[in-house]
């Protein structure tokens, strides 16, 4: 019988099992989520193997490496990985890491990566099988209007990642723009928007029209757009 290596590793966001197989990492995830005998059974049938309490060299620099990226000072991850599951699965893995750090995606997105656009079903489920998290990026992932969907880790959990890594990555005018009038508050007290053409500064989340790029200033805070004699829109109430 083939062995995987296992340590639970207690982190900032909750404690994790992690799981290496001939070299390669093939678990990270959150310790007490639902799915974890699910998860845990397909790796080892897919694998032939058992879990055994051991730390080996990929477990202890995965450990280093999600110690920097949950502090803020990691974007992308260098473990060699091994995913086991279907093809199909695997391609939906391989898609999400190409989501990248401080960006979101929705399951309809992944689905037309794959180019399978009626696959949404399918890739929401691959999606919520993905056994290595952080690496393979499912907390990236939100759903059509906007909102948080479910995560293996729970929702505030992935809340707290998506705005640690919001926090983390230069965020350019024209990447706030794109956010605005999406009508999720996850953007909300991040920036500012002012529309010149109207002299009125909204929260992203706000239900007006979405100005011309043109029109737009960002600020950080609306202290400083009422200093440039901006007023706060009606609609928002920023």
């Amino acid at each position: 019988m083939n062995q995987i290596n296992v340590q639970y590793y207690k982190t900032k966001i909750g404690e994790l099992i992690q799981g290496s197989y001939s070299g390669k990492l093939c678990l990270l995830d959150f310790r007490y989520r639902r799915m974890r005998t699910t998860v845990d059974n397909r790796l080892k049938k897919g694998l032939n193997a058992e879990f055994v309490e051991q730390n080996d060299d990929v477990l202890s620099q995965t450990r280093i490496q999600l110690d920097e990226y949950i502090n803020g000072d990691r974007t992308c991850f260098d473990i060699p990985i091994l995913m086991v599951g279907t093809e199909f699965q695997k391609d939906v893995w391989i898609a999400l890491m190409q989501v990248p750090y401080g960006k979101t995606n929705t399951y309809l997105d992944l689905a037309k990566t794959i180019n399978n656009e009626k696959s949404v079903r399918a890739v929401a489920s691959a999606n919520g099988a993905n056994s290595i998290a952080l690496i393979i990026p499912c907390h990236r992932i939100i759903g059509s209007d906007g909102e948080l969907v479910g995560y293996g880790g729970g929702i505030q959990i992935k809340k707290r990642l998506l705005k640690l890594e919001q926090n983390n990555q230069p965020q350019d005018d024209d990447w706030k723009y794109n956010f605005i009038g999406c009508r999720s508050v996850k953007y909300d007290g991040l920036f500012f928007t002012a529309v010149k053409t109207t002299g009125v500064f909204c929260k992203p989340s706000c239900s007006a029209r979405k100005p011309n790029r043109e029109n737009v200033i960002f600020y950080d805070t609306k202290e400083v757009a009422i200093e440039n004699r901006f007023r706060a829109c009606k609609i928002c109430k920023p």
